[in-house]
């Protein structure tokens, strides 16, 4: 029978695929046709499909920042997969009144909540090495043709992967590390580190990196082109960037690297 959270999904009709595949090959177009085929009014959103290959972490961060953004019956149709294959599980998850199918490898994790309930997909799929094809894109297709959840295959049965993201240092009450999770098309370097981090708000804290003082500021417009800055982004994540210009390429930081954050006395 039917859970409760499995109930609360209607389908609405749109399908947001994320991946690594890019747009050079075709993988992104025959992902489209299966879900098309079972469903021809499916709406097709491209959430982004330049991940870079295998970086779960941007993905599951991606994944975890756009769902809000969506309508309750989105099905988001998640594939960036090392494993595919192996032993990791394919998995269409409910949570929330949306739906997510893909890898359990830490993908959709951060995403979900703690009464997300996931089901292993069954099937054979045609290929070892394109799932998003074969097993991902026509469960999508099947949910928006009107199949219940419980039909695409058994309850997984243990606790979903879960990709943990790196948390803010503390260094007593005034100081913190963080750490840069990845540089954006522009150059931007975001942070581990959120708005709500920041006691007092950001006006009272500078940003140090690679023996610079970078003072917050409100927008990218609020200083000389070519001047570094430090703001809080859409996300409300911490950001260092140069305006017009690219902090990653001015820095040379990439993921990893460590800024400190002190709050003025």
């Amino acid at each position: 029978m039917p859970s409760q959270e499995s109930r609360s999904f209607r389908p609405c009709g749109v399908v947001a695929l994320l991946s690594d595949f890019g747009t050079q090959d075709p993988y992104v177009g025959i992902m489209k046709g299966a879900v098309l085929s079972r469903a021809p009014a499916a709406v097709l959103v491209d959430l982004t499909h330049a991940l870079p290959p295998q970086d779960l972490r941007r993905g599951a961060w991606f994944l975890m920042h756009s769902r809000a953004h969506f309508p309750s019956g989105t099905i988001f149709v998640c594939v960036v997969d090392p494993g595919v294959g192996g032993a990791r599980a394919p998995v269409c998850v409910i949570d929330g009144a949306q739906a997510f199918v893909g890898p359990d490898n830490g993908l959709l994790g951060p995403s979900l909540s703690p009464a997300a309930l996931a089901f292993e997909l069954a099937g054979s799929p045609a290929s070892a090495t394109f799932h998003g094809r074969d097993l991902f894109a026509p469960a999508a297709g099947e949910l928006l043709a009107g199949r219940a959840p419980e039909e695409l295959g058994r309850p997984l049965g243990r606790p979903l992967e879960r990709l943990a993201f790196p948390r803010v240092e503390r260094r007593g009450e005034s100081s913190l590390s963080a750490e840069v999770l990845f540089a954006d098309r522009f150059g931007n370097l975001v942070l581990s580190a959120y708005e709500r981090d920041l006691a007092g708000g950001p006006a009272l804290w500078d940003l140090e990196v690679e023996g610079q003082s970078v003072r917050f500021a409100r927008t990218y417009s609020d200083v000389q082109p070519g001047e570094l800055l430090a703001l809080v982004d859409s996300y409300a994540a911490l950001e260092i960037a140069v305006r017009e210009g690219s902090a990653a390429d001015r820095l040379g930081l990439g993921p990893g690297a460590k800024v400190i954050l002190r709050r003025r006395a």
